[in-house]
């Protein structure tokens, strides 16, 4: 490696016959409009000035010499190249005169006036950019714009840069002041040596650009790594990404690892557990590509519906699991989909579409029964090893799911026909802006023609106003304040309308007139307000029963034809470490850590494990604690992790560390321990369940 003080267009840009590519493992080009802004700013200001201006640093390496032209990639650096490039192209355009036209375009292009070398379309840039952005700036630079994709950030930033140029020369700035300001950027020359490694030259480095996303980083790992990197990256890459699209590819890879791998991971730490999962997997940069491309196949149905593969059904449902924004169910839904391709058992897709409208309906009664989500994640990633365990449950695959939840013991219980129904009338469904809506939407859509819902908005029937009418009070009764504190945001007093602004606190009578407007096609909902010459409690409570029941009827869940027994071992039930004294007297059989289950018989062994994984997942917080000698309850008499253990009374090792802790607890004292620990990791303590039962 060699490093040097550099100029962006001395070095770079301005010498003749030679070509800067973007490999194919770089991201797209992505700066934003204040970025241009920024940087174009500090170059008129460098030209006043006549004094240099840093811009980052620039990373590359020699790649060939052929037909006169020397060949290097571009490591780091290409968001800032790309913007030069652009900002000259820009300043060519907008040059008032020929002369100036001409002299940059002769910095842009490589040229020979005694042509003794092949300079072709490919090698005539002096940059060229991954393929989708190396297509608009052949475009650009050859003026095709009408062929542009003016959604490009070639394009926009392109357009960016002549107005603020032409805002300057309007101002009296001369094109060849421009000129010299990019001219004073300079940056950090950094060409690589054969024996350098660029995977680890290019994580190591500090850039000034654009953070790297998850995909990015992942992109340049499975990518850079190997010499097929042109066909990886068009047979596989560019199929995920129009497979998922841009925005949702960091969370397609988080979702993938963390079905994949043991435990879970953030996505500040992904992209380790990625390249630990690769090197442990022995997968080549192929197979791994050919892996992400099938469940990104199944990602795009998740996320957008696929009717090439699945049926109507199917992709209602999927739209529905999305719609409410349950994309925690995706790590269950690899698993079943993968089933479903290989011909597993009876998943047909009529058994798909009847697993799928469960666990949509599971997804509901939770939301409306306010059961907390962060049990979930752990739910779904142990919930296809713990219902498929015994291989012939995948004959009756939705009964052997739909029997699980049913027997349920935890939080994650499958909320019973009445629970459902109570909270449907009860709780306040207004908060939950778009289930609510969602939930009014269906109840009207119910055997008839769908209505178009962009322009309804829930309405209040009784006013939200703090301060009601007399007319209204009067109306709801003596306790009208009781009234309107218990109903206002249930169920049975939420409609749906499109004039929600303009009902507010008319009378009732005038919102029964609004309310009965043909134009939002709302009948079915509102037909028993309709009938009322009154809306009070009694009122209130008779539409929600008749909304609910109807509710339960849509969403009820299908019994099993045939019942699978999930019951644990005799007198064993699951705990989790909220009350650490259900532990005393018990023996446990398993627990389960961030959805990984393990079987113990003893409780020390259950601390030992827990600490062995926080260990693993993070080092340094353990690390500090012995460094520090830190208690972990207030009234403990020592620290409980030590370099040594003869500090320590019942020393234990931590796995791969020359850390011992104490152990030899009582069993409430362990889960105490854990609870603690997962308080110390930021951990949720849904994410630890336990299975135990009473000692003889």
């Amino acid at each position: 490696m060699r490093i040097n003080s550099g100029r962006i267009m001395n070095n770079f840009i301005e010498p003749n016959k030679r070509q800067f590519s973007i490999p194919v493992y770089q991201r797209n080009y992505e700066w934003s409009k204040d970025q241009c802004v920024k940087l174009f700013n500090d170059i008129i200001v460098a030209s006043k000035r006549n004094e240099p201006h840093f811009c980052g640093s620039v990373v590359y390496s020699m790649v060939q010499y052929k037909d006169g032209i020397n060949y290097f990639i571009i490591i780091d650096g290409q968001q800032r190249m790309t913007t030069v490039y652009l900002m000259l192209k820009a300043l060519m355009d907008v040059a008032p005169n020929e002369i100036d036209k001409e002299r940059i375009k002769n910095v842009l292009m490589n040229n020979d006036p005694f042509q003794p070398y092949t300079i072709d379309d490919s090698s005539k840039l002096k940059l060229k950019p991954i393929k989708s952005d190396n297509n608009q700036l052949m475009l650009l630079i050859e003026g095709k714009y009408d062929e542009i994709d003016r959604g490009s950030g070639i394009w926009h930033n392109y357009e960016i840069f002549c107005d603020l140029i032409k805002k300057e020369l309007d101002n009296g700035v001369q094109i060849s002041q421009i000129y010299r300001g990019i001219q004073q950027l300079t940056c950090v020359d950094i060409i690589l040596d054969d024996n350098d490694n660029a995977q680890e030259i290019f994580e190591r480095i500090n850039s000034t650009g654009v953070p790297l996303s998850l995909a990015d980083k992942i992109r340049n790992f499975v990518l850079m790594t190997n010499i097929d990197q042109e066909a990886l990256y068009e047979n596989y890459w560019l199929q995920i990404e129009k497979l998922v699209k841009k925005d949702a590819m960091s969370s397609f890879f988080l979702d993938y690892l963390n079905m994949k791998i043991d435990g879970f991971t953030r996505e500040s730490e992904a992209y380790d557990a990625f390249k630990t999962h690769y090197e442990r997997g022995g997968y080549t940069n192929e197979t791994i590509l050919k892996e992400l491309h099938h469940y990104a196949e199944f990602y795009h149905a998740f996320l957008y519906g696929d009717d090439s593969r699945y049926g109507t059904a199917i992709n209602a449902i999927l739209r529905d699991i999305q719609r409410l924004k349950q994309s925690t169910v995706f790590l269950f839904l690899f698993r079943v989909f993968d089933d479903f391709h290989n011909g597993v058992g009876n998943l047909d897709e009529n058994e798909l579409a009847k697993v799928l409208k469960l666990l949509l309906n599971y997804s509901i009664r939770r939301l409306v029964c306010e059961i907390g989500s962060n049990s979930l994640r752990g739910l779904y990633k142990t919930l296809y090893s713990r219902i498929f365990a015994n291989e012939s449950n995948k004959q009756t695959y939705y009964d052997s799911i739909v029997s699980f939840l049913l027997q349920l013991t935890s939080k994650d219980a499958l909320p019973s026909d009445e629970n459902f129904a109570l909270a449907l009338k009860e709780k306040n469904l207004y908060r939950k802006n778009a289930l609510c809506k969602y939930l009014l939407v269906e109840l009207e859509n119910q055997g008839k023609e769908k209505i178009i819902v962009d322009n309804l908005s829930i309405e209040h029937i009784m006013p939200q106003n703090s301060n009601i009418s007399e007319d209204w009070q009067k109306m709801l009764g003596s306790n009208w304040m009781t009234v309107k504190e218990k109903y206002l945001h249930t169920l049975g007093n939420l409609t749906l309308t499109g004039y929600n602004s303009e009902l507010g606190d008319k009378s009732f009578d005038k919102k029964k007139q609004m309310l009965d407007d043909a134009d939002s096609k709302v009948v079915w909902l509102n037909k028993d307000v309709m009938s009322c010459e009154e809306w009070n409690e009694s009122t209130i409570v008779s539409r929600a029963n008749r909304l609910a029941s109807a509710i339960c009827s849509i969403y009820a869940i299908e019994a099993p034809q045939k019942y699978i027994s999930f019951m644990e071992p005799l007198g064993y039930s699951e705990h989790t470490c909220e009350d650490p004294e259900q532990a005393k007297g018990t023996k446990p059989n398993y627990f389960i850590l961030q959805g990984e289950r393990v079987l113990c018989a003893y409780y020390a062994d259950m601390v030992r494990f827990v600490i062995d994984r926080l260990y693993e997942i993070d080092k340094r917080i353990i690390t500090n604690m012995c460094e520090n000698k830190e208690k972990l309850f207030k009234n403990s008499s020592g620290a409980f992790f030590s370099f040594n253990p003869a500090e320590l009374s019942f020393p234990d090792q931590v796995a791969d560390s020359n850390i011992y802790h104490e152990n030899g607890y009582s069993a409430p004292m362990c889960i105490w321990i854990i609870k603690a620990l997962l308080d110390k990791y930021e951990i949720d303590q849904a994410e630890f369940t336990y299975s135990a039962k009473q000692n003889k």
